[in-house]
């Protein structure tokens, strides 16, 4: 039981993840070929920061099961990868007395309400503005990735421990801290909204289609 709760979660969450890198990448151009490069990071961005929301929240979920019986039926307590050790560590399972997923949840639903806006109105003159304010409140990210990391490898009791829903979060915050930079990097080149040039053969075939 404990193995299956373990399994089909982080692949509800890893899901949105991997399907924004794929719309974000260069590999998703040719699948939404009526959309702008920006526009379409933006849209992969989403998909990611949902991931990385809902994995927040499961290891909260995680966090206040372990606080209240010291075991958890979301997730393993025992082995190389399991959360027992990490989530459920009294010193370093909290931020500032906030569970780190509290603070996940917070961070992507801050950053994913400012591209969401970004993307329903990219035109508006303070799209690019937002930009910047969720890029800057991107970056403690680095420094909370990289002491988890610490945490889960040094630290916990028994280490090393790898918390694979701590895990997801990780890849969806630095997804997200990337994919920020090379959309500022984009928009200082002067490439914020354009749409993609239409080839010979589609302005023939959107000519032929006029005709009739």
């Amino acid at each position: 039981m404990v193995a299956f709760a373990a399994d089909w979660p982080l692949m509800l969450f890893l899901a949105p993840v991997v399907i924004g890198i794929f719309i974000a990448s260069p590999m998703g151009a040719p699948r939404l070929p009526e959309m702008g490069e920006a526009r379409r990071r933006l849209l992969g961005l989403l998909f990611i920061e949902a991931g990385g929301f809902t994995a927040s929240v499961y290891t909260w979920m995680i966090h206040n099961q372990m606080a209240a019986t010291g075991t958890s039926e979301l997730c393993a307590v025992k082995g190389l990868v399991q959360c027992g050790s990490v989530i459920g560590d009294p010193t370093y399972s909290t931020f500032l007395g906030l569970p780190w997923g509290i603070v996940g949840m917070g961070a992507f639903a801050v950053i994913g309400w400012l591209t969401l806006a970004m993307f329903m109105e990219m035109k508006a003159d303070w799209a690019e503005k937002y930009l910047d304010y969720a890029w800057y409140l991107s970056l403690p990210g680095i420094a909370g990735i990289v002491w988890l990391i610490i945490v889960e490898m040094f630290l916990v009791d028994g280490a090393p421990h790898i918390c694979p829903y701590c895990t997801c979060v990780h890849i969806a915050l630095g997804a997200t801290i990337f994919l920020l930079y090379s959309l500022r990097k984009n928009r200082d080149a002067g490439h914020w909204e354009i749409t993609r040039q239409k080839s010979k053969e589609e302005l023939l075939a959107l000519a032929r289609k006029g005709r009739k």
